[in-house]
């Protein structure tokens, strides 16, 4: 599987680790299945075509020190190609899910852009 040099540079972030996402990965992917599966990588080179579906706009909130944050702005990118409603909201300084930590500061601004 391709790693995004995010998920290189910031291996050993908080909560992701390359280990994790690939256990992650192998639980919910059937045998023989590899992560371009369309169910896996929605965004990948076996995506859906969704530009004819009614998709809901959508928000797409990434932190600057999430290992995952290049997969999330091809999400972004994807939405955008496929004429989707698409905002992409960054925190610089934030982890990945920093939203369900109370005591970090980008938890603040996350449920203020929320509710905008």
């Amino acid at each position: 599987k391709e790693r995004a040099k995010s998920e290189i540079e910031f291996e050993g972030a908080p909560i992701v680790s390359l280990d994790r996402t690939e256990w992650m990965w192998r639980a919910f992917l059937p045998d023989g299945l590899d992560l371009d599966h369309w169910a896996a990588n929605v965004c990948g080179p076996n995506a859906v075509d969704i530009s004819g579906l009614d998709f809901p706009a959508t928000a797409v909130f990434v932190g600057g020190f999430d290992p995952l944050q290049e997969w999330q702005r091809r999400y972004y990118e994807w939405l955008k190609r496929a004429g989707k409603a698409a905002e992409l909201v960054e925190y610089p300084t934030a982890i990945h899910a920093f939203y369900v930590f109370p005591e970090l500061p980008e938890t603040l601004h996350f449920f203020a852009d929320v509710k905008e």
